[in-house]
Order: C-alpha cells, then sequence, then structure tokens
C-alpha cells in the first residue's frame, strides 16, 4: 500500500467508533393482535391485584429503551397487554370475558426515565387457544406510535405460527432470583 493511501485511509479512523456503535438492529414489528384494550391503558407498573389469589405466577418484566447506538430514549411510553392465567383477556370480544381474573389487570403502562428504562409486575405468560406464549408490547413517543410488538418465551413458540417474523429477535428468558421470584429483561431497540 502506497503512503498517501495509508494516510487516506487512517483520515477515516474517527468515523468507525460512530459506524461500529451503529450495528444494534431495530426490534422487529409485530402485529397489534385483536385484543389490544378498549379503554386507554392507564400509568401503572404492577398489573397484579393481589399476589397470593391471582391465577398465574408474577414476573417482573424490566429493561431498557434505546435506539441504534445504544443511547437511552427517556419519556418512552410502554405499554403491555397480556392473557391472564386462564390465558383470558380483558376485552369486551375475548369469549368467556366475564370469566377474566380479577385478581389481574391484564394491562400497564410506564414511562421510561433518563436511563432508557421500564419495570413491570405482570405475569409469566401462558399460552391461549393455539398461540405460544407472549406478553403485548406498544411504545410511543407523545403521540407517535414507534413499535408494536410481542414478547415470546425462549423456546416456546410455533416457527410454522404467522406470527413468526422476527421472532427469534423476541425472546425473554425469565429466570428466579434468590428469593425464587422470575423476572425477564428484554431490550427495545428503536430504530
Amino acid at each position: 500500500m502506497e503512503r498517501r493511501h495509508f494516510i487516506g485511509l487512517t483520515g477515516l479512523l474517527p468515523l468507525a467508533g460512530p459506524l461500529l456503535a451503529s450495528t444494534r438492529s431495530a426490534t422487529p414489528s409485530q402485529v397489534e393482535g385483536p385484543f389490544y384494550p378498549v379503554d386507554p391503558i392507564p400509568l401503572r407498573t404492577d398489573l397484579i391485584v393481589n399476589p397470593q389469589a391471582v391465577d398465574g405466577e408474577p414476573m417482573q418484566l424490566k429493561g431498557r429503551v434505546v435506539n441504534l447506538q445504544g443511547n437511552p430514549l427517556s419519556g418512552i411510553r410502554v405499554e403491555i397487554w397480556q392473557c391472564d392465567g386462564k390465558g383470558l383477556y380483558d376485552h369486551p370480544r375475548q369469549p368467556q370475558h366475564s370469566r377474566f381474573d380479577p385478581n389481574f389487570r391484564g394491562s400497564g403502562a410506564v414511562i421510561t426515565d433518563n436511563q432508557g428504562r421500564y419495570q413491570f409486575r405482570a405475569l409469566y405468560p401462558v399460552p391461549y387457544t393455539g398461540r405460544p406464549p407472549h406478553i403485548h408490547v406498544k411504545l410511543w413517543q407523545g403521540n407517535r406510535e414507534l413499535l408494536t410488538t410481542q414478547l415470546y418465551l425462549q423456546n416456546q413458540s410455533d416457527s410454522n405460527e404467522w406470527f413468526n417474523v422476527g421472532r427469534e429477535h423476541l425472546q425473554i428468558a425469565p429466570q428466579r432470583d434468590a428469593n425464587n421470584r422470575l423476572s425477564a429483561d428484554f431490550e427495545f431497540v428503536i430504530g
């Protein structure tokens, strides 16, 4: 390599850091599904009304919302909704809606802090009517929808299902802590 080419290439080195930092992939979107709550989802991090009586196992879902460079995004509204421990949604179109567990709220929302963090106490997802266990998620910046997707339990999905687009990037792996409580982390990347 000639000296002038080498010197020319070294001038590109300051650009390498930002280019390498943007190698994250945006979190894939998925369909909203038929049971997005009819009423606005209230700000609440705890979806469990009574942990001793709820049908299912409480689980903490937490993580961060970041951009493609990994910088935290604050002020993002993170909404989640999911079925109860019997596989029923709190939605009027849900067959047997009247049997929805009164010890579970079904949905909640939180605003990310200055580090992009969010946290919920939800339920360990269960399957229902042929769907693998999952939690629905929608992210907003003000009135602008940024992402609608679903989080699936690791190794508990059906590869033939039509919701399969990008599912390998939408998996959570709940773990038990020293007190035997379940917790799962997920980082949303907004492109």
